[in-house]
């Protein structure tokens, strides 16, 4: 039986750590043994599914390249699980994952950042054994960067079957909101300055003053929230009506509470847009090449030019003045997740990756750049 190490920076609710919970908890246990690797910090919520699914968590503590002790208990953990396959999810995970030597590697999540350390783990993955693109848009980007046709492959997101939402007044009064608040939700990271976020403050800065219920809750962590809620406060001191709070475990159940869902980046966002749509909520988000492989326009949801900030409220006050075209939106998306966005049919396609690379040599040189299409 083939085993699998996946590998990740952290165990928190962000997207990827959904896509690697939701796939090292569905694949079958009859064909695969799974083991998690957290080089960081390890959200007990997180990590719930796995235990309940027994799959084997490792919190190893890994401070960074030079961490030495860290690094001795990767090596340990690896070699205990003696894994065919060490899955890596994000940059920072495939640059731990080349230091132990040995298993093929699959790589999902996992564009380069900027800088010497961008050109670092750009490198690696063009030895890894599979590259995993979430959209086609992905993939050409990973493909410019020299990784091989014929080491790409296509995987679309997966979301769980969306459990009916929480309680209504229950949750708008735990975040003191009043019972009659509409919200608009989005979620992400917040790196220092509030990245991204920022465009979905300013943008419901521009409809806070015609829809007077209205209430904008963002979920994210990162050095960036107080940057973000800072922001808010400048826009609307005297009537602030921005929530921002950490991603809760049951965040695709949420969602449904949400008159629209806002995904607002400019690179990804399509687990947090496919959640949406599971979960039967409209979504607005950028005019991006990846988000636009997830969200039909005027089908599933609305979707904005990145340099028109002001479009984003003007599509999102067309749906909340307009009830019926919303739910015209959130059933067509919730048909659309059930048929192409799937935990299974996501299962089964890294399923077959893992079983084609029981037969590929572990990773040699680095290939040469170039290449045809994937």
């Amino acid at each position: 039986m083939p085993t699998v190490f996946a590998l990740t920076p952290d165990l928190n609710q962000s997207d990827e750590t959904g896509q690697l919970v939701r796939l090292s908890a569905g694949l079958p246990a009859d064909r695969f043994r799974v083991e998690v690797g957290v080089l960081g910090p390890v959200d007990a919520a997180a990590a719930e599914p796995l235990r309940e699914a027994g799959v084997t968590v490792h919190a190893l503590g890994l401070r960074g390249g030079i961490d030495i002790r860290g690094l001795r208990r990767l090596r340990r953990a690896v070699a205990a699980a003696s894994p065919d396959v060490i899955h890596a999810w994000g940059p920072g995970a495939v640059r731990a994952a080349r230091l132990v030597p040995g298993p093929r590697l699959v790589a999902s999540a996992a564009e380069p950042e900027a800088g010497a350390i961008g050109w670092l783990t750009g490198r690696l993955l063009r030895r890894a054994n599979r590259v995993v693109a979430a959209t086609r848009a992905e993939g050409d980007r990973l493909h410019r960067l020299g990784v091989r046709s014929d080491r790409l492959t296509l995987i679309p997101p997966g979301v769980a079957p969306t459990p009916p939402p929480p309680d209504r007044a229950a949750f708008l009064r735990d975040l003191g909101l009043p019972p009659t608040a509409r919200l608009v939700m989005t979620a992400g990271p917040l790196p220092p300055g509030g990245g991204d976020l920022k465009a979905a403050v300013w943008a419901f800065d521009l409809l806070r003053y015609d829809f007077r219920d209205l209430y904008l809750l963002v979920f994210g962590s990162g050095p960036g929230r107080a940057d973000l809620e800072a922001f808010g406060r400048a826009l609307a001191f005297d009537d602030l009506r921005v929530r921002v709070t950490a991603p809760p475990p049951d965040l695709p159940a949420m969602l449904g509470l949400a008159e629209v869902v806002w995904v607002l980046r400019g690179r990804g966002g399509v687990g947090l847009a496919a959640a949406a749509m599971a979960a039967g909520r409209p979504v607005v988000g950028w005019e991006t090449p990846d988000l636009a492989e997830v969200v039909e326009d005027g089908v599933t949801g609305r979707l904005a030019d990145r340099r028109e900030k002001a479009r984003v409220a003007a599509k999102t006050y067309g749906l909340l003045a307009d009830p019926g075209a919303a739910a015209a939106l959130g059933t067509a998306g919730r048909h659309r997740a059930a048929e192409h966005y799937t935990t299974a049919r996501m299962a089964e396609q890294y399923a077959r990756v893992y079983g084609e690379l029981e037969t590929t040599p572990p990773p040699g040189p680095l290939p040469p750049r170039g290449g045809g299409g994937y």
